[in-house]
């Protein structure tokens, strides 16, 4: 694609600057960082003032000993005594010789030379949003984009370059006129002075972090210290009691600081925000943040199939068309019509995902929610012509710039030299197929997706037919398709105020479906929902028996009726005992996967006491599994020989001092075997079921 020109997308028409105006909300998250960083100061130097008059303490004291004992053993006391003083003093200020690069081990750096319409674009808009252009440029394989630099505590007194990285999976995601509205949020973060606050906050976070919990180096020159002498040890232990004490004043300070800082770095979002809408317009910000969902869960769906496919030796030629291909596919099955660039029509009322009604802010958290960052931009409302063209216009060879980052993905896989290297066509051949082995008829909405039918009596049910009005479309509307989804999202947020009413935080209120509730009405929304959901579940329970009395009715021969019977009741067995199987297998790997923590050998032994009392449970269970004919014919050869190894022989994971890895892996192995059959057999019973069911429709 040639990238010798391109179309600019343009400011809005008339846009104010005012905007740009710092918020109320704003400047009062300012003035508590300023709060923070005087009390952050103030605590600090009376640790260091304290620090320093024991060190003297200490020093003066050594220097006592050694001179009124004139020994040896004074000498050792004196010189401990005083080195202890000392490292207090060092501990104190260790921060100031620490610096934090920033990670460049998965981005590769780019120049003018190499991309000059990219760098022209970015001048432009640097230029239009009053930023400094960045120190260095970056690209990244990821759905992503930032502006970093390598931190340290002089980086608050002394200016530092910024550089930026650009992920190629967000350039797929987007057109230009987005992709310029999100290089805006970037740049500003940075085009405002008084930005340079959540820096203040940012960098005296990481040092009482620094003081608290990045103590290695400290810790292996204290032990070095105490190893000198026995004496030398004991002035070691009072340092630790020391640092112990300046550490329990710091937790509290770094409460206040990292809270601080959580409330103003989202002020700072909704800032940058605003001066993406200035330079871009608010409908491509916003636009911008449905896109980049859509192409994270589309990117993370693509990672996910091609780490599944590393076992048969293949790898991906380009993710960034398949990327493509995923995201075509994702606005199909979600009823989006697609734009010029094929890429989906996203307006601000799709929700992208399953969304809570129950919505707790979060105030540890170092963003706002896109909902709420959306609703900000549309009352800026500054809105710019598009130019819908690919992001990838601005960018020179893209199609070599996608290979290397994918090659760059696969750099720490492993993989045999006879691989195979899948392109777009092998991609979707696979993919597709994939997903038509693996999923339901598409007529039936996600209605039976992820869940199991609910059981009922069948004999009852057929007792119960009669001519029913009832047609395909007004038993599977969009809104029945959607009860199973809507029950399991009420499910999690009787869950999420469970967890509010338990937890001992300062959350005071949380809203739900629109209205603000204050805490202590948590237990009172909790058991409305709840009530829905019952009812729900009702609906759903009767839904799952007028489908099945629905198609019963659609037989036009006893011998279809009485197969659709059987294989309801089939179903429905196989149901009941696989929830037996998850539930054994899940209380067995939740104990047997703690021998991946480090433990002592008594805990080791404990666990694998545990783990021996499941298995005389669990071992019988897969015996009588993978002896059914029904599952068996859902295993292949190298299932069935990891199943029978395991079974064949009692297995002991831990001599003492090491563990036995091979029988660690017969373990896994046999036990994977068992509940991958137990998942397929279910699926397939259950795919036949449906299959067979719409295969009535035609029946007169």
């Amino acid at each position: 694609m040639s990238t010798s020109a391109f179309t600019f997308p343009p400011m809005p028409v008339h846009a104010d600057k005012g905007i740009l105006k710092p918020s109320r909300a704003f400047t009062k998250q300012v003035y508590k960082s300023i709060g923070a960083i005087f009390l952050f100061i103030l605590t600090y130097l009376l640790l260091l003032l304290g620090a320093v008059a024991i060190a003297g303490a200490f020093i003066a004291l050594g220097v006592v000993i050694i001179s009124g004992l004139s020994s040896f053993m004074g000498l050792i006391a004196g010189v401990a005594l005083m080195g202890s003083g000392l490292m207090l003093v060092f501990f104190t200020i260790k921060f100031l010789f620490k610096s934090t690069p920033a990670d460049h081990s998965d981005m590769m750096e780019i120049t003018p030379d190499d991309q000059p319409a990219l760098f022209a674009f970015i001048k432009q808009l640097t230029d239009e949003a009053q930023a400094p252009f960045p120190k260095r440029i970056f690209i990244s394989a990821d759905v992503n984009a930032g502006v970093f630099y390598d931190s340290s505590f002089w980086s608050m007194f002394f200016p530092v370059k910024k550089n930026l990285k650009i992920g190629l999976g967000l350039v797929n995601s987007i057109n230009l006129s987005e992709f310029k509205a999100i290089m805006a949020h970037e740049f500003g973060h940075f085009s405002q002075r008084s930005m340079k606050f959540g820096s203040y906050v940012y960098n005296l976070n990481k040092v009482i972090h620094n003081m608290l919990y990045d103590n290695d180096g400290y810790g292996k020159l204290l032990n070095g210290f105490a190893r000198v002498h026995s004496i030398f040890r004991l002035f070691a232990w009072i340092n630790i009691q020391l640092v112990m004490g300046m550490q329990n004043i710091l937790k509290k300070i770094y409460v206040v600081l990292n809270k601080t800082y959580m409330g103003l770095s989202r002020e700072m979002e909704f800032h940058a925000d605003a001066m993406a809408a200035y330079v871009s317009g608010s409908n491509h910000a916003i636009s911008s943040l449905k896109r980049i969902e859509v192409g994270q869960l589309c990117y993370s769906g693509l990672l996910n199939y091609w780490n599944s496919q590393l076992a048969e030796n293949k790898r991906s030629q380009n993710f960034y068309p398949q990327q493509l291909e995923m995201i075509s596919h994702y606005a199909a099955n979600h009823g989006l019509k697609a734009d010029s660039i094929g890429l989906p029509i996203i307006d601000k009322h799709t929700n992208i995902g399953e969304t809570s009604e129950v919505i707790i802010n979060d105030q540890w958290s170092s963003h706002p929610s896109n909902e709420d960052r959306g609703a900000a931009l549309t009352i800026i409302n500054l809105n710019a012509p598009v130019v819908n063209e690919p992001a990838w216009v601005i960018f020179n060879n893209p199609e070599q710039l996608q290979i290397l980052l994918t090659d760059e993905i696969y750099a720490g896989a492993k993989l045999n030299k006879d691989f195979s290297v899948i392109n777009l066509e092998g991609f979707k051949a696979d993919f597709y197929n994939a997903i038509s082995q693996n999923s339901f008829n598409e007529a039936y909405k996600g209605y039976y997706d992820g869940r199991g039918i609910t059981r009922f009596d069948v004999e009852d049910a057929i007792n119960m037919v009669t001519d029913t009005t009832f047609t395909f479309e007004e038993l599977f509307t969009d809104a029945n398709c959607s009860l199973p989804k809507k029950i399991e999202r009420m499910e999690q947020d009787i869950s999420t105020l469970n967890t509010l009413i338990t937890a001992q935080n300062d959350i005071k209120t949380f809203d739900y479906k629109g209205n603000k509730y204050i805490k202590n009405e948590a237990q009172t929304v909790s058991g409305l929902i709840d009530h829905e959901r019952h009812e729900s579940v009702k609906k759903l329970e009767s839904l799952d028996k007028n489908i099945f009395i629905f198609f019963y009715n659609k037989s036009n021969t006893g011998e279809a009726r009485d197969l659709l019977a059987v294989k309801y009741n089939r179903l429905f067995k196989y149901q009941a005992d696989a929830v037996q199987d998850y539930d054994l297998y899940n209380k067995t790997m939740l104990v047997f996967n703690r021998v991946y923590n480090t433990m002592t050998a008594d805990n080791i032994n404990a666990t694998l006491t545990e783990v021996y009392n499941f298995e005389r449970t669990l071992k019988p269970r897969i015996a009588v599994v993978i002896a059914d004919e029904e599952t068996r014919a859902f295993m292949d050869e190298e299932q069935l020989e990891a199943a029978d190894k395991y079974l064949a022989s009692k297995w002991i994971y831990y001599y003492e001092p090491k563990y036995d890895n091979e029988a660690i892996g017969i373990f896994n192995k046999g036990v994977g075997a068992y509940i991958s059959a137990v998942a397929k057999r279910n699926f397939e019973i259950k795919k036949d079921l449906l299959n067979f069911q719409y295969s009535l429709l035609n029946n007169k």
